[in-house]
């Protein structure tokens, strides 16, 4: 499988059309995000569900809960005043201004210029049929699908502090999600190994 970084790459400037649902305009918002799930997560899903019977780009993120494929290696987060997404968000769009009824959907960049005011993501249909860098404000993102991130590196070394120089306590296979609830100096604290990585093996 693909790291996010890695379909981040290879999907800029690509039309991706995963369902031929549109004769006239196959080459949706929804078809990328689908495309960047299957090739870094694995796994297939639909954006319809019993709430969202017509498969708006937006019921990802309002009927999360009807999506049970995503328990376990996403999460949803809310937009809030403060909030910049990361590299591999799916960012999600509410219906209305600027998106319509259906809403829309991209994977974010993480830019280090990336602020509260404005943010960057790979889109299509996003005005123009193929995958495209898009800076945008957060006039309507209701919020964000997070992936957990995932381990990069053949068997990783989990230490009881931010170091190389703190005693090896585990190890994480490669593939495996984590979920880091702090940062210090480059390294990621664990909860459910009770340790340190190092954050430059995680993606």
């Amino acid at each position: 499988m693909m790291t996010k970084t890695e379909w981040l790459k290879w999907a800029d400037g690509r039309s991706i059309d995963l369902d031929g649902v549109s004769k006239d305009n196959p080459y949706q918002c929804a078809d990328a995000v689908k495309s960047y799930v299957k090739k870094c997560y694995g796994f297939d899903f639909v954006f319809t569900s019993p709430s969202n019977p017509y498969g708006y780009a937006s019921g990802l993120y309002l009927y999360f809960d009807e999506h049970p494929e995503f328990k376990g290696k996403f999460i949803r987060i809310k937009n809030t005043p403060d909030f910049v997404p990361q590299k591999g968000d799916i960012v999600e769009w509410g219906a209305g201004d600027p998106c319509g009824k259906a809403g829309h959907t991209a994977v974010a960049l993480g830019k280090s210029t990336d602020t509260t005011k404005w943010f960057s993501s790979l889109d299509q249909n996003w005005k123009k049929p193929y995958c495209r860098k898009v800076l945008h404000r957060y006039t309507g993102v209701l919020g964000v699908i997070r992936p957990l991130l995932k381990v990069t590196t053949t068997d990783l070394n989990v230490r009881d502090g931010a170091g190389t120089n703190y005693k090896k306590i585990g190890e994480i296979p490669k593939g495996e999600l984590v979920k880091p609830s702090k940062y210090t100096d480059g390294w990621a604290y664990i909860p459910a190994y009770g340790g340190w990585v190092a954050g430059n093996y995680l993606d």
